[in-house]
């Protein structure tokens, strides 16, 4: 083995571990991959690049707008809609034509797309037969990847594939050379599903469909009603005459504020600015236990006087101000994403940017280059702190700018307060109301500094850092009347143009990690997020700070106008064919009639298919099938970049000889049984490589040794070549091996194992049909 294939090999497997633990993203793993073969002189620069010029990256994106064009006008949608007409009630024929249908569509639309048209549908098929979703999505989504088999645009893995023909000087496979064999397994699988595969499909209750109680839907299986209050504001309570941002209902109580009932009309999804009024009632929706805690019981006791900021301080427990650097991990950041308190030890007291001085509500404020921050802890914790990277020392600190005593106070928790007993980290008054707790004294004992899981009891007295309008809050809080188990059932918040909706991120989303409040969800969108539904739970509290994942259902309340607006966000599918997209039906026919043109000049081979496919995707956007941002969205760039940042992999396994190495390790192990086993094995090593890498690389990697192993046995590539094409598009076993089939694993409530069950013996099918018919149409 030479040096170079020892580099090759290391990259490779280096690359592999990456995209296994997922530490970072597929397509900057690609990029690494780029850079590190440049570096180890694997590939020239100029080949290292190459990729973003090579014909079946322009065609895949290409094929992206055209499939988009095909989608926004209807085409696509029109042929999914007729499958409810010839579906019947029957499931045996319901599978049958829904597998059918979603592969047809799926050989000439991106199968991501596909996926999120079929969904809706298919939940929808599901509540009007009365089927549960588990029964019908699995086999939705085996019929889209099983499609992308059957042409050669069905998916990008396969033009990655024919191109490798290409590069080697050899006729490339035409558009519908995959054809013969894909219906082969396309019928073979269809039959499976009739005759054994459906009868292990699950049948869950999921909250996308009703299949329990007659009468009762989708929302019935989150569960709301029990978590529906009505509250009223008294009429002493400090909370009127603020708006609901300033009253604290979501941050504090973690309540969402659903209407706000008063004589003069009913407010449905308040705006944070509406300000509450004496006897208003707010149907809220929330753990309920937070105000039992706070209601007819005092929490806390304002002390009349008042501490000096010198109380802060003392042999032990000093202060430092620092300024931020452009380089410091502070800069962007807020004191709940770095975690100050617990990872570095020391209580931010005051921020000073600019003439601004900011003292309390610190938790939220993202910190910008030049901020003074001024920070109080040990000495120990001080020093290791002024030794961070990021970070100015101010050598003349003058408290006194920053007027600490103006927002010091004292307070003392009395009998029967429920927060005796609690620890500070529990009790939440800094990122509930904006009030830090500096020090605590305990009869002689006074605690600087304590720590998080420090216990109050009775009589404590706290020094706190807060404003007097947050104990205004925090003691309208207290004030609070609820009324639990109100008669209102969520469809009696349902009007002409108000909704409840799930909502699903897309495979195309860029929200997965974060926040709804990092993304401003509800200012940002106009809707509230009632519930969310992962895996086979409803989660209905803390909903704020939970960090959205694929797959996600989102249970939404909102006006039919901002959802018909989400329904355009990429980030987002709606689970409800009410509120889909308006299509460009008149756009229809003419968006047909392109994409039979491009298909028709690449057949009869008047041009090549990237530049038919780029042609297409011109008049598309020309004839205004799609507008210029709509195509632009509808790339999918993630898999752009993954596949021409790893095709110069390909080009030096193929330059240093580590393909043809690997070739002659399987025709070592199988090859005296005949081509058809190192076929059968070349498939095999295929088909596992398929569960722990993207399909796309698996093709890259793959393919070189399929090129090689025929070479060096004298036979047609085409077979071996054409196998991995199928191997690798037969992403059936697992959720996480194609983004499609995590897109249906929280509306059918499926399990791993779910995917496991049917996934194998699908797979088994498209190796065993793919063994024997290759050879027929490619002879070896």
């Amino acid at each position: 083995m030479t040096p170079e294939i020892t580099l090759t090999f290391a990259i490779l497997l280096f690359a592999i571990i990456l995209f296994v633990t997922e530490i970072l993203r597929a397509d900057l793993v690609a990029l690494l991959v780029l850079v590190l073969l440049v570096l180890a002189g694997l590939v020239s620069p100029e080949e290292s690049i190459s990729g973003f010029s090579n014909p079946a990256v322009v065609t895949i994106w290409a094929v992206f707008i055209l499939s988009a064009g095909l989608a926004r006008t209807g085409v696509a949608v029109r042929l999914a809609d007729q499958v409810l007409r010839l579906g019947g009630k029957g499931e045996s024929r319901l599978l049958a034509v829904l597998m059918s249908s979603t592969a047809v569509v799926s050989a000439f639309v991106i199968n991501v797309g596909v996926a999120a048209m079929f969904l809706p549908v298919t939940l929808d098929i599901a509540r009007r037969t009365g089927r549960s979703a588990s029964r019908l999505l699995l086999p939705m989504i085996y019929g889209t990847t099983v499609g992308g088999m059957i042409v050669l645009i069905g998916t990008s893995s396969n033009l990655v594939v024919v191109d490798f023909l290409r590069e080697a000087g050899m006729r490339p496979p035409g558009l519908f050379d995959f054809t013969p064999v894909g219906i082969v397994i396309l019928v073979v699988s269809i039959i499976y599903m009739l005759l054994i595969g459906r009868r292990i499909l699950p049948e869950r209750t999921t909250p996308s469909v009703d299949n329990i109680q007659p009468g009762r839907d989708f929302r019935f299986h989150y569960d709301i009603e029990e978590r529906l209050a009505l509250i009223t504001i008294p009429g002493d309570s400090p909370l009127a005459g603020k708006t609901l941002a300033e009253s604290r209902f979501g941050r504090a109580l973690g309540l969402n504020i659903l209407s706000v009932m008063r004589d003069a009309g009913t407010h449905h999804i308040p705006k944070p600015d509406l300000k509450l009024e004496t006897g208003d009632r707010l149907l809220v929706l929330g753990r309920l236990d937070v105000i039992d805690q706070l209601s007819g019981k005092p929490v806390v006791m304002i002390e009349d006087d008042a501490p000096k900021a010198s109380c802060l301080f003392s042999e032990r427990v000093g202060m430092i101000e620092l300024e931020v650097d452009e380089d410091s991990v502070f800069n962007g950041k807020t004191l709940v994403e770095l975690d100050a308190r617990h990872k570095l030890g020391v209580n931010l007291l005051a921020l000073r940017r600019g003439d601004l001085v900011r003292r309390t509500n610190l938790q939220d404020v993202k910190f910008e280059s030049g901020d003074h921050l001024l920070f109080r802890g040990s000495f120990e914790h001080l020093q290791s702190l002024q030794g961070h990277d990021g970070f100015c020392q101010i050598n003349d600190c003058d408290p006194e700018e920053y007027s600490l005593d103006e927002r010091l106070l004292y307070l003392r928790i009395p009998e029967k307060s429920p927060l005796d007993g609690s620890t500070l980290e529990d009790m939440r008054l800094a990122p509930a109301y904006g009030i830090s707790i500096m020090n605590i004294i305990r009869g002689d004992q006074e605690f600087l500094i304590p720590e998080p899981d420090m216990r109050l009891q009775e009589n404590d007295l706290l020094v706190v850092e807060g404003r007097p309008v947050d104990i205004d809050i925090l003691r309208g809080h207290q004030t609070l009347k609820i009324e639990r188990n109100p008669e209102v059932d969520l469809k009696d918040l349902e009007t002409d143009s108000l909704s409840v909706v799930e909502v699903m991120l897309s495979p195309h989303t860029t929200l997965t990690g974060k926040t709804l409040r990092q993304l401003n969800f509800r200012e940002k969108f106009g809707v509230s997020v009632l519930a969310i539904w992962r895996g086979d739970s409803a989660y209905r509290t803390g909903l704020n700070d939970m960090s959205l994942q694929f797959g996600d259902a989102l249970l939404c309340y909102g006006t039919r106008e901002k959802f018909e607006l989400l329904a355009r966000d990429s980030d987002f599918v709606i689970l409800t064919l009410d509120y889909r997209e308006k299509l460009l039906v008149k756009k229809a026919p003419l968006a047909g009639l392109i994409m039979a043109g491009v298909l028709a000049v690449v057949v009869l081979n008047w041009l090549p298919i990237y530049v038919a496919a780029i042609a297409g995707a011109l008049l598309m956007i020309i004839t205004r099938c799609l507008s210029v941002e709509e195509a632009y969205r509808a790339i999918e760039w993630k898999a752009v970049f993954l596949i021409a940042a790893m095709l110069p992999l390909g080009m030096a396994m193929q330059q240093t000889g580590a393909a043809v190495l690997v070739a002659g390790a399987v025709m070592d192990l199988v090859g005296s049984y005949g081509p058809t086993a190192i076929l059968a094995g070349i498939m095999t090593l295929t088909l596992i490589l398929n569960q722990f890498i993207p399909s796309p690389v698996n093709a890259v990697v793959m393919t070189p040794i399929a090129i090689a192993s025929a070479t060096g046995l004298g036979l047609s590539p085409y077979p071996f070549v054409m196998g991995i094409a199928y191997a690798v598009a037969s992403s059936f076993m697992t959720p996480v091996s194609h983004p499609i089939n995590i897109m249906v694993m929280s509306p059918g409530g499926y399990r791993f194992s779910d995917y496991f069950k049917n996934g194998l013996p699908l797979t088994l099918i498209v190796l065993i049909v793919s063994v024997l018919l290759l050879p027929v149409v490619f002879p070896y």
